[in-house]
C-alpha cells in the first residue's frame, strides 16, 4: 500500500479546495534512468491557482531522490517558455527523498494557471534505477538529457533522448472554487489513448475536456484520465487490476465528484472470464465503494470487437451479458452507452468502419470524439 510523505500543505481559502487537473496511472516500469534530468509535457484540464504536482515511488523497489524539480511552460519540444521555469519545494526543501511506496504531494508552485495549458516538469535524477513508478503510454513526448543536472535550464539543448513514457510524476492539482470538482475516468487502452499519434491529445478524456471548456466556467469540471493501456478490471498484468487500483488511481483524487468506468473488454479478449458474473461482481465492489464516498458512478457499456484476433463467439456472448447488465440494472446512477455508439448497425457485433483504427478494436480520432460526445454533460456536471 502506497503511503504520503508527511507535509504541512498552506491551507486553501474560504470557499476553495484543492482538485485534480491531469493524472496518470502508474505501474513498474522496467526503464533504466540515472544521473540525467527528466523533462516532462503534461496538459491541465482546468485552471487554477497554487498549483502543485505529486511525486510517486509507488512500484518502487529502492529509495529514489530528486533533486532540483522545476515547472515551466513549453514553448515547443524540451525548450520551455523563457522566464516561466520556477522551482519547485516539498515542505519548504528544494530535494526530497521518496522510499518505496510513498508518494509527496509538492507546495504550491505558481500562483495562476491556465484550463488547456501545456506544463513542464523538470527533475534530476541522480541514483542509477533500473526499475521506476511510471505510466507506460504516455502517447506525449518526455524528454531525456545528457548527463547532469539541467532542470533549471529553459532550453533544449541538453535533452538528447526521448520516450513516450511519464516517470514518477501522478498528479497535477489546482486550487479552486469548492463548486468545481472533477470527473475520473477509469479504463483501459480505449481511455488511455490508443490509436492517436504523439502529442496529439485525442484521447476521448481531451474530446471531452474540449467540451466542458465552452460552458462557462461556473459549471466547468476537470476531467482526469485514468486509462491503463493492457489493464483488467480482474487481474494484474499490464498494471495492477482496476479493481485493486480503484481506491488509489480514483477514489483518492482530489475534488472527485463522478466516476466513469469504462473497463472490462481485456478480461473478456483475453478469456479470463467465462460468464458476465465475474466482472459484475467487480463493478458491483465499486459502485459500493464510491456510494460510500458520496460518489456518482456511471457505467460504459463494452464497445464492439468482432473481427480482432481474440475474438470469439463464446466471448462475444459474454459481452453483450455484461452490456445487458449495465443497462438494465440501475446499479450504476448513470449509464454511457458506447456500445450503442460505435457499433455498426448492420453488424452490431462489430465497429462502425469510420470508428475503427484498423485492429476492430481500438478506436480511430473518430471513434474517441464519438465517445467524448456520447456523454451527457447533465450526468457529470
Amino acid at each position: 500500500m502506497s503511503t504520503s510523505v508527511p507535509m504541512s500543505p498552506a491551507r486553501a481559502a474560504s470557499g476553495q479546495h484543492l482538485v485534480g487537473t491531469w493524472t496518470a496511472p502508474s505501474d513498474r516500469l522496467p526503464t533504466a534512468i540515472g544521473d540525467q534530468t527528466i523533462r516532462m509535457v503534461v496538459r491541465t484540464s482546468i485552471g487554477g491557482s497554487g498549483l502543485r504536482i505529486r511525486l510517486s515511488n509507488v512500484f518502487g523497489r529502492t529509495s529514489v531522490t530528486f533533486h532540483g524539480v522545476y515547472l515551466g511552460l513549453q514553448a515547443y519540444g524540451a525548450e520551455l517558455v523563457s522566464k516561466s521555469n520556477r522551482p519547485v519545494t516539498f515542505n519548504g526543501k528544494k530535494a526530497i527523498r521518496l522510499k518505496p511506496g510513498q508518494a509527496v504531494w509538492s507546495d504550491p508552485v505558481v500562483k495562476k494557471i491556465s484550463p488547456r495549458q501545456s506544463v513542464v516538469v523538470s527533475m534530476y535524477v541522480p541514483s542509477n534505477l533500473a526499475q521506476v513508478t511510471g505510466h507506460e503510454r504516455a502517447y506525449t513526448t518526455t524528454f531525456l538529457s545528457d548527463p547532469g543536472d539541467y532542470a533549471k535550464g529553459e532550453s533544449a539543448d541538453k535533452f538528447t533522448y526521448t520516450s513516450t513514457q511519464w516517470y514518477f510524476l501522478d498528479r497535477v492539482a489546482v486550487t479552486t472554487a469548492k463548486s468545481v470538482r472533477s470527473v475520473v475516468a477509469l479504463g483501459d487502452s480505449l481511455t488511455d489513448g490508443a490509436g492517436q499519434e504523439i502529442d496529439a491529445n485525442r484521447r476521448w478524456t481531451d474530446y471531452l475536456n474540449h467540451r466542458i471548456s465552452a460552458l462557462p466556467a461556473a459549471k466547468r469540471v476537470s476531467v482526469l484520465n485514468a486509462g491503463m493501456a493492457g489493464n483488467r478490471v480482474l487481474h494484474t498484468g499490464v498494471g495492477p487490476s482496476a479493481l485493486s487500483r480503484f481506491h488509489r488511481d480514483v477514489l483518492s483524487q482530489p475534488g472527485v465528484k463522478t466516476v466513469v468506468v469504462f473497463c472490462g473488454i481485456n478480461d473478456i479478449s483475453k478469456g479470463e472470464v467465462t460468464s458476465a458474473k465475474a466482472l459484475v461482481d467487480a463493478y458491483k465492489k465499486m459502485i459500493k465503494l464510491a456510494h460510500a464516498r458520496k460518489l456518482r458512478i456511471l457505467g460504459g457499456t463494452l464497445t464492439p470487437f468482432a473481427g480482432y484476433q481474440s475474438w470469439t463467439p463464446e466471448r462475444e456472448a459474454i459481452r453483450q451479458q455484461v452490456n445487458r447488465w449495465i443497462r438494465t440494472s440501475r446499479a450504476f446512477d448513470g449509464v454511457l452507452d458506447f456500445d450503442k455508439a460505435l457499433r455498426d448497425t448492420e453488424m452490431p457485433d462489430q465497429l462502425r468502419a469510420a470508428y475503427d483504427h484498423g485492429d476492430h478494436l481500438h478506436l480511430s480520432d473518430a471513434g474517441r470524439r464519438k465517445l467524448a460526445y456520447t456523454v451527457s454533460l447533465k450526468q457529470i456536471l
